[in-house]
């Protein structure tokens, strides 16, 4: 009945939407240039993007100690930490003064199986697995349980490809579902439990060759290095399939009231929207583009793929990696577009920002907001250590010079570019 039902809603696209991009004044799509910048790589600095960088030391006491892999998260007047020692944490964004937990984990109705959640903006909830497989445990930031939302969409039996969720606005949900045996890469608007839309990304189309439950191990990885601070599960059945996914990587990213997504193997950039995806910018790759075709292919893996996209009023941040499959050749990069200027910018990954408007470490954003307002952490014995290799430094920002009260057994400083 559920595959009926997807299929009767199923919004096809093609160039209907076209017409609605952003375009230059000749009428052709936004284009941003990046082949012809990596092969004329530059140093990015804070102030091609921002215009102000400030820190926010967050609050170190017994009931709020950090654990370990911390995923951030900013709310409109909240940071939210997240960690694998089941912990999530809201702080105050400006003071960085602990203010509570938010959820937990048990075997009661209100638990969560794990604390690694989602944050909708709009309405300011968060959704984790919950203790019922098949369901969200929904809380505010304020630790008030609201609801278990039933995850509406089912995966065919035995596929292993992931779901990935994000926001509408308060009431309506985003579904990202990669290609599966019987149908393409698509996205589904969902409101509590009614499908309102399905539609193709114009990504990877059905196949039958996505791989599924049983796969060789050998053909199995988790790549760290080369990938953007990003931890991507790979696998690869040389010339037969493949899949990548990140535990903390989404297609989607929020600036203002849009919601714009990048699927793999697909150079364009789309806005969503009810009826579909329409194009907004594109990305001209030159000959480092990655057909689509040729995605199962480990030798093909020169071409460029897409990792993280960041807005603000002024640019787009983003960044992606080469030689996807060869771990001991894949290289990441950021790439910065400025909106205004069409100029496109790009620079190794472990360069980082050079942070000439706070005159300390280099900026790595990992996150961003409908708010444009872009956010890292750093950690504490980073920060040490840099006041120790620089003691002559004097002059700094006062929100920096505070920092050199930083212990090594802090909780992580958040650093908010905006």
């Amino acid at each position: 009945m559920e595959r009926k039902l997807l299929g009767g809603v199923f919004l096809f696209l093609g160039l209907l939407a076209s017409c609605s991009g952003r375009q230059t004044e000749t009428g052709e799509l936004e284009t941003i240039r990046l082949a012809t910048a990596f092969e004329n790589q530059t140093e990015l600095k804070a102030s091609d993007c921002f215009s102000q960088v400030h820190y926010v030391t967050l609050e170190t006491l017994d009931s709020c100690l950090i654990g370990n892999d911390p995923l951030i998260q900013i709310a409109s007047d909240r940071i939210i930490v997240m960690t694998s020692h089941q912990q999530c944490f809201a702080f105050d964004k400006q003071t960085g003064k602990f203010l509570h937990s938010i959820g937990h984990v048990g075997d009661d109705p209100e638990a969560c199986r794990e604390m690694y959640g989602w944050l909708n903006g709009s309405a300011e909830q968060l959704y984790f697995p919950s203790i019922d497989y098949r369901k969200m445990t929904v809380y505010d930031l304020d630790n008030r349980f609201i609801r278990k939302q039933p995850e509406v969409l089912t995966l065919p039996e035995g596929s292993i490809c992931p779901l990935e969720y994000d926001y509408w606005d308060k009431e309506t949900l985003l579904v990202h579902s990669y290609a599966t045996e019987t149908t393409p890469d698509c996205i589904t608007f969902i409101r509590d439990t009614s499908v309102l839309s399905v539609f193709p990304t114009n990504s990877e189309p059905a196949n039958e060759h996505t791989p599924r439950l049983g796969i060789d191990v050998d053909k199995f990885s988790i790549a760290t290095e080369g990938t953007g601070g990003h931890k991507l599960y790979i696998i690869l059945d040389d010339g037969k399939s493949s899949l990548v996914a990140s535990e903390n990587k989404s297609p989607f990213w929020h600036f203002g009231k849009d919601v714009f997504f990048k699927g793999n193997f697909n150079d364009t950039i789309y806005r969503v929207m009810p009826d579909g995806l329409h194009p907004e910018r594109l990305l001209d790759l030159g000959s480092y583009h990655w057909d689509v075709a040729d995605r199962y292919y480990a030798h093909k893996d020169k071409g460029f793929y897409l990792l993280d996209f960041f807005e603000n009023r002024q640019i787009v941040l983003f960044r992606f990696c080469r030689n996807l499959y060869h771990e001991k050749d894949r290289v990441a990069y950021n790439a910065v577009y400025n909106k205004r200027s069409g100029k496109v910018m790009v620079a190794p990954y472990d360069s980082g920002l050079i942070n000439d408007l706070g005159s300390f470490l280099p900026l790595q954003p990992v996150t961003s907001n409908s708010e444009g307002e872009f956010a890292q952490l750093i950690q504490p014995g980073e920060i040490v250590s840099w006041f120790e290799e620089h003691p002559e430094v004097r002059n700094l920002p006062d929100d920096v010079e505070q920092l050199r009260k930083v212990g090594e057994e802090d909780n992580p400083v958040v650093v908010i570019m905006k």
